[in-house]
């Protein structure tokens, strides 16, 4: 049957999709285990005070979402675990900051999770990968399938280990990236930072608009030659998210890389897609 399924720290709840009726209610303190099969489906195992066994409860979706299920409710399960297992109905009872204090935890590790607005277009789809990009362990049921959010490739969890911000915005969530990308990101991130930490004065006014003519100029020679290089990139219109100047740069085959702006010289990343 179709169903919604919604999790927190009460557990997994079966919603009726027509009428948002609650239908079942797993507490996370009755799950015993759970895991991701055929990639299109999400398992767990339920043993309530009542069952002799545990049982088995299926649910089927796209790769994406089956994945995001399990990493929801490892990371309520150990929420729920950090704050001293389920509450009593008397504790319920004593102040709503504790209440407060629990959802904002959960939403703290959603966050991590699943950063907003991710951008997932050069992602590299899960069936055309059954092997680590760079270890090459076969994909299963035990080894899951981890995008590096930085180059798109696929990867297993260790070859995925590194956290770290894409962007050297105050804000900016850190995100999964493969071990390659780790380096490039962290070198890429520390040559803004001392980019943006030189004096103005260095680039005076005469400077930017020779550098933003001998640009221009590359540009229409590139622009007027040929869409392509012997290795198969081609070249695309791009406009620096610093300077906002358009330029001509050589877009890779597959995944991103990172260029240097020709006026501004601050890198920027440039995916296939």
């Amino acid at each position: 049957m179709d169903v919604l399924c919604q999790i927190g720290l009460d557990g997994i709840r079966m919603l009726d999709p027509a009428t948002s009726r609650t239908l079942r209610i797993y507490p996370l303190e009755t799950i015993t285990r759970c895991e991701v099969t055929d990639s299109s489906i999400f398992a767990f195992w339920s043993k309530s005070s009542v069952d002799i066994e545990p049982r088995r409860i299926r649910l089927q979706s796209n790769s994406y979402t089956t994945n995001t299920l399990l990493d929801t409710v490892t990371a309520a399960t150990v929420q729920l675990k950090e704050m001293g297992g389920s509450s009593r109905p008397a504790e319920s009872l004593k102040t709503n900051e504790q209440s407060a204090e629990r959802k904002k935890g959960l939403t703290d590790w959603m966050n991590i999770i699943k950063p907003g607005n991710e951008e997932k277009d050069h992602w590299v789809p899960d069936e055309a990968v059954s092997k680590c990009t760079a270890c090459g362990t076969d994909f299963g049921a035990f080894v899951r399938r981890h995008h590096c959010r930085n180059c798109g490739d696929i990867f297993c969890d260790k070859c995925t280990h590194g956290r770290i911000a894409l962007t050297a915005e105050e804000n900016a969530p850190q995100v999964r990236v493969c071990d390659r990308c780790m380096a490039e990101v962290t070198q890429r991130l520390s040559n803004a930072k001392e980019a943006s930490g030189k004096p103005a004065a260095l680039h005076s006014h005469e400077d930017l608009a020779k550098k933003l003519q001998a640009e221009m100029e590359k540009n229409r020679r590139e622009s007027s030659g040929s869409k392509s290089d012997g290795s198969g990139r081609r070249m695309r219109e791009v406009a620096c998210p610093t300077c906002t100047v358009h330029l001509q740069v050589q877009v890779p085959s597959s995944g991103s890389e990172t260029i240097e702006c020709g006026v501004c010289q601050h890198p920027f990343l440039v995916s296939a897609h």
